[in-house]
């Protein structure tokens, strides 16, 4: 690898899109680098799930055929495994990602309009799933983010106008609840939100993807720290006696693998 600090650089920018994801959607960009996973979903290609545009661009999604071998990975059915973590039609099991936001749709009077599908149409993308059950899901995507949408009540494909309202449903975990639903506002914005900082969380999880990414490219412990810390950092950990940043690569190398084998499971409970 050249030592070529702006190519280092380069190497990292890719990553910059992962700072707005979603837990959920960290999921799924660890699932896409397991190698099973990959070669199942080879089996199940893009004729096994019908997909077409309806108005205000939505995306219709619904499975053709029984997808009992997406289910054991957790998923609706098999999405493009191409596709990173924003882009990629990912619909998680409830069982598996219980912490969906959840619409009630209802019947509305006919020359009523619902405001929080005419904001989402106006300003996001929209994905639509009917699973092999006839349950609907949506994907929102917008601003950087993605949020997973459980739908209860009426069918959104009803002729008929509907109204949508958020549930939550008993007093247990309330908090919790309410601050899922706050943060699923962020979807509402255009563009990428290139405000939103590293958090804790985030950054970590973005390291193990590198030192992940790193490691199956064949790249050394010391290559890999000059990507994720720059040259100069890395150089300077590696002429003192220190170990910190050689154990936190290896250990960011460790979840990476974890995750991949199945840990990913993990960010979705």
């Amino acid at each position: 690898m050249s030592k070529c600090p702006v190519l280092l650089q380069s190497v990292l920018d890719r990553y910059d899109y992962t700072r707005t994801l979603s837990r959920s959607r960290w999921a799924w960009e660890f699932l896409r680098r397991n190698q099973d996973f990959l070669e199942e979903a080879a089996l199940h290609g893009a004729d096994k799930v019908s997909v077409r545009t309806a108005c205000h661009g939505i995306t219709l999604i619904r499975p053709r055929i029984d997808q009992m071998a997406a289910e054991r990975w957790g998923l609706a059915f098999f999405p493009d495994p191409r596709h990173d973590g924003y882009a990629a039609h990912a619909f998680w099991s409830s069982a598996l990602f219980p912490r969906q936001v959840k619409v009630q749709v209802s019947p509305a009077d006919s020359e009523a309009t619902c405001p929080i599908y005419e904001k989402t149409v106006k300003q996001c993308e929209i994905v639509h799933l009917v699973d092999t059950a006839g349950r609907e899901h949506l994907l929102v995507k917008g601003n950087g983010h993605v949020v997973q949408v459980q739908c209860r009540g009426m069918s959104m494909l009803s002729p008929e106008p509907v109204r949508l309202g958020f549930l939550i449903r008993g007093t247990a975990n309330f908090a919790s609840r309410w601050r899922m639903l706050d943060e699923a506002q962020r979807v509402y914005g255009a563009g990428q939100d290139a405000s939103v900082p590293w958090s804790r969380t985030s950054l970590a999880l973005r390291n193990a993807l590198v030192a992940h990414d790193c490691e199956i490219a064949g790249l050394s412990v010391r290559e890999t720290a000059e990507i994720i810390y720059g040259k100069a950092r890395a150089d300077e950990a590696w002429a003192g006696p220190g170990r910190s940043m050689k154990d936190e690569i290896r250990r960011a190398r460790a979840r990476g693998r974890d995750l991949v084998s199945g840990g990913y499971r993990t960010l979705l409970a």
